[in-house]
């Protein structure tokens, strides 16, 4: 089955970072979400989020944003550029 992935990097307030944190699990939770990767790094202003993520269709994923986004502490997303590696290999003649 194909997946699609999506890379997503937000910040979190410093006021409750570890409850906001768990409230944006419970978002990838209850979409049935994938979680592939997750990444913190605290900051003077905060929490810097990381998350690699990955579902059947691309919409599950923007569901995902939009409602990462009103969590309240959570700051502007932000969609990491997708490495693609081509695995084709060149015939040698």
């Amino acid at each position: 089955m194909d997946t699609t992935q999506k890379t997503y990097r937000f910040c979190i307030e410093p006021d409750a970072p570890i409850a906001t944190l768990e409230a944006a699990l419970q978002v990838v939770r209850r979409l049935d979400i994938e979680l592939r990767a997750l990444r913190t790094t605290t900051t003077p202003y905060g929490m810097e989020v990381q998350m690699r993520l990955a579902a059947p269709e691309e919409d599950i994923l923007t569901l995902c944003r939009m409602r990462l986004h009103n969590l309240i502490g959570v700051l502007p997303i932000r969609e990491m550029p997708t490495l693609v590696v081509n695995n084709v290999r060149q015939a040698v003649t």
